[in-house]
């Protein structure tokens, strides 16, 4: 028998000592996973606090949190300063879940956010917290904690195509938290994003939005804007293949208020 439990004084002071090293190991574990999320770092071009511009949740406030780098190359690239990888801080998660605390959306955006490991930047946010992830479609990731995957297969003028098999991966694991968005530059953009989401049909859950919205530098502004999306429009609802998805024609809305000025 062990010393301490020779007598009743000696087991309570065993089971102290046991409890003892219990919160002891419990401390050290919950010190462990804050270190390791401290730990983590993410290369950021830039934060800052807008409206959703773009696709479903257009007009949505929003804390953004554009992430630096990207192996794309697109023509009409509308953030060319966060391609390099070069440009952006190493920046702690826990860090920026605190600047995110207090706001209902965050956007994590690039750049192609999914060339780094976000895992942590996610779980650093407050539970609830709705959490975007805009990404090309050329990386796949199974993130649980996402809220929207919003995914733009590149098509036509940007010099890339599709990656059907990614796109599939993504109806497969994301289902109801998937948002496709096409930008469309002229009539073999639109050609191609269609032709794109017909190749994934029998993968695309039914109710996945689909949104197709103007090349801004080939729309330019003012007048010119409206008639490209006045043309753009008519063109979808003269195609009656388009009827077969939940698809609809959207602005840029950041590109209308404020012209595509970063931090916007």
């Amino acid at each position: 028998m062990h010393p301490l439990c020779n007598d009743e004084g000696g087991v309570q002071n065993e089971r102290a000592l046991f409890v003892r090293r219990l919160r002891r190991g419990r401390l050290a574990a919950g010190a462990n996973i804050r270190s390791m999320l401290t730990a983590a770092t993410v290369r950021v071009n830039e934060t800052f606090f807008s409206v959703q511009g773009e696709g479903s949740l257009a007009g949505a406030p929003s804390f953004f949190i554009r992430l630096d780098g990207c192996p794309l190359r697109c023509s009409w690239c509308d953030t060319p300063y966060a391609l390099e990888g070069t440009a952006g801080t190493e920046t702690d998660v826990a860090a920026l879940g605190a600047l995110a605390r207090g706001v209902n959306r965050v956007v994590i955006t690039g750049g192609e956010p999914l060339a780094q490991d976000i895992g942590p930047l996610i779980a650093a946010f407050v539970p609830g917290t709705h959490v975007t992830v805009e990404t090309s479609g050329a990386i796949f990731a199974d993130l649980p904690l996402v809220s929207l995957f919003s995914v733009s297969p590149k098509v036509g003028t940007s010099n890339y195509t599709p990656k059907l098999a990614v796109l599939r991966k993504y109806c497969a694991t994301a289902g109801s938290r998937l948002q496709l968005k096409f930008v469309i530059g002229d009539e073999r953009d639109l050609a191609e994003a269609l032709a794109c989401l017909e190749s994934i049909a029998d993968s695309l859950p039914r109710a996945t939005p689909v949104i197709l919205q103007p090349e801004s530098g080939r729309a330019g502004t003012g007048e010119s804007y409206h008639a490209f999306m006045r043309d753009l429009t008519e063109r979808f609802l003269g195609d009656a293949r388009w009827r077969r998805f939940d698809a609809r024609v959207l602005p840029q809305l950041h590109y209308l208020l404020w012209g595509g000025e970063p931090g916007r």
